[in-house]
């Protein structure tokens, strides 16, 4: 046999048994990150704590719920109906703080990409960058438009999508406050 074709087929097979290993690894890897991952908030179910930092403020680090009743919200830069989302979200905000729900939009992304998504339309006081581990405790599915209203005892009471039965009545209840304080004056 010609030598050229014996180290032809040494250098297949060794590719093929480096390719071989490789992919085992990574297969491997997959399983163990899946059994790792964190599952879903329930109803019910305390949140559990997580800190980050406010997007443009150095070293604030930052609880869940700071005993008042807090709505997470989930919207990722990549995602089109997220975009859509925020002219809601804006008209939505100062009813919240009057009515004393806070609202935070929970994010792992770079803060510059942040800036870029949000363009003015919500406060950068109220984005919060969580590490990729902390976000996945809150956002298991990494859902988006998502949210989780959490109540002043750090109890989970609600989690779905913006737009779902639940947030129409969040926004119905908001869009309601200021006309009930208009009739009481």
């Amino acid at each position: 046999m010609d030598e050229r074709i014996i180290y032809l087929v040494l250098a297949v097979l060794a590719f093929a048994v480096a390719l071989n290993l490789k992919l085992t690894i990574a297969v491997l890897q997959a399983g163990r990150r899946e059994r790792n991952a964190p599952s879903p908030l329930l109803v019910g179910e305390p949140v559990p704590p997580v800190s980050g930092r406010a997007v443009g403020q150095r070293g604030l680090r930052w609880p869940v719920t700071d005993g008042q009743p807090v709505a997470l919200l989930f919207l990722s830069s990549r995602c089109p109906k997220c975009a859509g989302k925020l002219a809601e979200l804006e008209r939505l905000l100062p009813a919240a703080q009057r009515a004393g729900l806070a609202v935070w939009l929970i994010s792992h992304e770079p803060a510059w990409r942040l800036r870029r998504f949000l363009g003015g339309r919500f406060p950068l006081s109220r984005v919060l960058r969580l590490n990729r581990r902390d976000y996945q405790l809150l956002n298991a599915t990494a859902a988006s438009p998502a949210y989780l209203f959490v109540n002043d005892a750090g109890v989970l009471e609600a989690t779905g999508l913006i737009g779902d039965d639940n947030w129409l009545a969040l926004r119905a209840q908001l869009s309601d406050a200021p006309a009930m304080e208009d009739q009481a004056a």
